[in-house]
């Protein structure tokens, strides 16, 4: 009976090591399959965490651009504002000279339609056909010199019609800078993908744009790629040189190298962009050295101030560099050289446009004024001329009169002793005409003596 149980607990404890065993192997083949399956698909996920990481990245990037786009477009925005203001500003200005001149010119011509009113009345009872010629020949050149007045008035007031036309025409590509700043980031990608020499090309295509934007003239208001040279003999070629008034001129260089800000941007990670970044601003220091070492105001051609405008062409590399490094506009400015984007050149060269514009005005200005001035003085010698011809008509009429006097009044006057030679038998072949003698019986013939006659013969009978 023992045996049995023996050998039974036996079956029992086999049985239970068998199910033991069966269980351990399919627990370790199901582990297996786990770490195979698992083996299988680590690679995979390795990769979308890559690829995670690498559109984090760019993200990132995209929403840096994305972030200089907004600040340049809002900067364009408070310029516009700005510009809009102005331009009521001086519209309102515009409108209260030209209602001056206006006013000027009607009270100068009501003033002088008078006077001369009043002098041709005064003296056109006296006038023969020789004196109203010779009024003539003294009311040309006031009557040009009117009509010089009058175009001179007209041509400022065209002028500043188109001026105002300009400047909305002016706001008005502002606002249209904005919708380009997306086409011009595709452009931008193509541009800076190419070597030095083709960004080079392109900064100078960008600041001649921005030269016409502006509104100023080429070969008037600026000038490109003009050769100059020192008292040394050695050239320089400037991108552009701004012309000012009163013959000043700024220099402008647009050669500035972003090969380095691209791959910034093409970076696959933060610590290669930040390689990438430093070497864009290295490279901006670099240029800022060269342009210093430069020295355009030693040329005697150009009365260029010490500073001169370096332009960098893209408005994001601009401000990332400024970012990475805040030192940067210090060490340019220590070297005489002034960083701009296009954002603030363009605010600069409106500026420099609006300069010219004002000078314009004060010139037309100051051309009124002498024309006013020549107006006034030929109004004045006018005057007095007309006053001389007056006091010189008074004394012919005076001496008309005296010599009358002598002809026809008084015994001894001239008609009484002709008529008396005729009544003593002389036979003239005329006769006085019959209103000289009217006149000489109306006057009293028979009268007094002339006191002329009486002391040059007190007796005429004899």
């Amino acid at each position: 009976m023992s045996d049995i149980v023996v050998l039974a607990g036996l079956s029992v404890a086999l049985l239970g090591l068998a199910v033991a065993v069966f269980w351990w192997r399919l627990g370790r083949a199901v582990a297996q399959a786990a770490a195979a399956e698992r083996e299988r698909w680590l690679p995979r996920v390795e990769a979308l965490e890559r690829e995670r990481a690498d559109l984090t990245t760019r993200l990132t990037d995209t929403e840096t651009l994305l972030d200089g786009q907004r600040e340049g477009r809002e900067r364009a925005e408070r310029h516009a504002a700005e510009l809009r203001v102005r331009l009521e500003e001086q519209q309102r200005a515009a409108e209260a000279r030209l209602r001056d001149l206006e006013s000027a010119r009607e009270r100068m011509k009501i003033e002088f339609q008078a006077l001369a009113a009043d002098i041709l009345e005064d003296k056109s009872r006296r006038f023969s056909e020789a004196n109203q010629q010779q009024l003539g020949q003294l009311l040309g050149p006031l009557r040009e010199q009117l009509g010089d007045f009058r175009k001179t008035v007209h041509e400022v007031y065209e002028k500043e019609g188109h001026q105002r036309v300009a400047l909305q025409t002016e706001v008005r590509q502002l606002l249209e800078l904005n919708r380009q700043l997306s086409q011009e980031a595709h452009s931008l990608t193509r541009a800076l993908t190419g070597d030095n020499r083709s960004q080079g090309y392109w900064g100078e295509l960008k600041l001649e744009r921005l030269l016409e934007l502006a509104g100023l003239e080429k070969g008037q208001q600026y000038l490109t790629q003009e050769s100059y040279q020192d008292s040394e003999g050695e050239r320089f070629r400037p991108d552009a040189v701004l012309l000012l008034p009163e013959d000043r001129h700024i220099v402008i260089d647009a050669k500035v190298a972003l090969l380095d800000y691209q791959r910034a941007t093409e970076a696959e990670d933060e610590a290669q962009r930040g390689q990438y970044l430093d070497r864009h601003v290295a490279a901006l220091r670099g240029h800022v050295r060269g342009l210093g070492d430069k020295d355009y105001s030693r040329l005697n051609t150009l009365n260029a101030p010490d500073l001169v405008l370096m332009f960098v062409p893209v408005e994001a590399a601009f401000l990332e560099a400024l970012r990475r490094d805040p030192d940067l506009y210090e060490f340019a400015f220590a070297r005489k050289i002034v960083l701009v984007g296009p954002s603030n050149l363009l605010a600069s060269l409106r500026l420099i446009a609006q300069i010219w514009r004002t000078e314009q005005q004060n010139s037309n200005a100051r051309k009124i004024a002498e024309r006013g001035a020549l107006l006034y003085d030929k109004l004045v010698g006018f005057v007095e001329d007309m006053g001389k011809l007056g006091e010189a008509l008074d004394r012919a009429q005076r001496t008309h009169q005296t010599a009358l006097g002598k002809l026809s009044q008084g015994k001894g006057n001239l008609l009484r002793q002709a008529e008396t030679l005729r009544e003593l038998g002389v036979a003239p072949n005329k006769r006085l005409p019959a209103n000289l003698l009217d006149d000489r019986d109306a006057a009293g013939g028979d009268g007094p003596d002339d006191p002329t006659d009486q002391e040059r013969d007190p007796d005429p009978s004899r």
